[in-house]
């Protein structure tokens, strides 16, 4: 790699540390790895803190320094030119940049990072303003005004990816507005379906949150529709999910919507050795309860739900694979990486 591309790369992630958050005067000799988050109140970067706490309270092997970078695409690039260690990404975002799809075809990635444990779901579904007659579901959606949510956000680019796998992007009007005008959109009728965010199950994202109180009495749940659905369950970076719409207080909300789920991981640099990420899988699942102190969106100590996020096809770190072993969900179709030795 040139070092002008180097030096690009590293002026584009804007990379900080934010600090240690161990103790390090009593780890002695272990070995600290900077691993790359998203800014402070980002998932990621609650979910690296939460990890951080618990392998400074449960081994004396790591410790671990979070490094702030602001989107997942530089988070990846920050692992491939070895800032970081490892890093929280989106499975979208990793799916795109194996495809060579938007920023990464214009730099795509040398080697991808291997796969390791994920940390959370983005979970997504329709919603449509609920005055006269809303449409049942997205067969539905001809000539109709569709927020599929703000350009380059990863909820975005995988909503737009299923609205364009389903044969639907074309029948509709695409509204690009940012996330902070929809609820005087939705006020004025201005749209008339938008795409719901929330996490693992439990909370509303922030602007999803804004919708609702000011807008939501407006809102009810779509269905996805058979085509829809059929693009959902071929997407590699989503799973299809029943998922029980959570935070609404003014919305008219059924108990449960067809939605997508874009599972959140951390992805390893393969030169990271297998004992570490092995140690540090392990630590997410026996000591679950330590990081829901700090994260109460974590998956728990579910193996198959730490090992849900893994695309087929793509690398899985060679320790992460041998801890899902242990655990007994390892799936024989992964491709496991070569860790350094």
């Amino acid at each position: 790699m040139s070092i002008d591309r180097l030096s690009r790369r590293r002026a584009l992630t804007g990379l900080s540390s934010v600090g240690l958050l161990s103790v390090v005067g009593c780890l002695g000799d272990s070995q600290q790895l900077p691993i790359g988050v998203g800014p402070a109140g980002s998932r990621s970067h609650q979910a690296g803190h939460a990890l951080a706490v618990a392998v400074d309270r449960h081994s004396d092997q790591f410790s671990l320094r979070l490094e702030s970078i602001d989107t997942p695409s530089h988070r990846l690039y920050a692992v491939a030119d070895g800032e970081v260690t490892a890093a929280g990404v989106d499975n979208t975002t990793l799916y795109r940049a194996g495809k060579d799809r938007g920023v990464f075809d214009l730099d795509p990635l040398d080697e991808l990072p291997h796969q390791g444990f994920a940390y959370g779901h983005r979970e997504q579904y329709w919603l449509a303003v609920a005055d006269g007659s809303p449409p049942a579901s997205t067969a539905e959606f001809d000539d109709l005004v569709v927020s599929p949510g703000q350009p380059s956000r990863p909820s975005r680019l995988v909503t737009e990816q299923l609205l364009r796998d389903a044969g639907l992007w074309d029948d509709v009007e695409i509204d690009n507005r940012p996330h902070a005008e929809l609820p005087a959109a939705l006020t004025q009728q201005a749209v008339d379906c938008l795409v719901a965010v929330q996490h693992s199950r439990q909370e509303l994202a922030d602007w999803a949150q804004t919708v609702d109180d000011q807008a939501g009495d407006r809102l009810t749940t779509v269905s996805a529709g058979s085509a829809f659905q059929a693009a959902i369950d071929d997407a590699p970076n989503a799973l299809g999910r029943e998922i029980a719409p959570a935070g609404w207080e003014r919305a008219a909300m059924d108990e449960t919507v067809d939605g997508w789920a874009v599972p959140l991981q951390w992805l390893w640099s393969p030169s990271t050795d297998a004992e570490t990420v092995a140690e540090l899988t392990r630590i997410a699942h026996d000591h679950s309860e330590t990081i829901r102190e700090i994260d109460p969106l974590t998956l728990g100590d579910d193996p198959e739900r730490l090992a849900e996020g893994i695309i087929d096809g793509l690398a899985v770190h060679e320790g992460a694979a041998e801890t899902f072993d242990t655990l007994g969900v390892r799936n024989g179709d992964w491709t496991v990486g070569d860790a350094a030795d």
